[in-house]
C-alpha cells in the first residue's frame, strides 16, 4: 500500500485559502442583501468583487492541495 506523506505547507495554505474563500462568500451574501434592501448599485458591485475573491481563493485552495500533496 502506498504511504502518503503530505506537507504542513500545504495543509496551511488549503486552510487560509478556504477560511478566505468563505469569508468572501459570506461577504458577497451580506452585500448583496443589503445592496437588494438599500436599492443601491454600488453594493452590488462590491458583492462580484466579492464573488471573485472567494472564487480565487477557492481555487487556489484546491491547487494547493495538488500541489503539496
Amino acid at each position: 500500500m502506498a504511504e502518503t506523506k503530505s506537507s504542513d505547507l500545504g495543509k496551511g495554505l488549503v486552510v487560509t485559502f478556504s477560511v478566505l474563500g468563505a469569508l468572501g462568500a459570506l461577504a458577497m451574501g451580506g452585500s448583496s442583501f443589503l445592496a437588494f434592501a438599500n436599492h443601491d448599485d454600488t453594493l452590488q458591485l462590491l458583492s462580484g468583487v466579492f464573488l471573485t475573491v472567494a472564487l480565487l481563493a477557492s481555487g487556489i485552495a484546491v491547487a494547493a492541495v495538488h500541489l503539496y500533496d
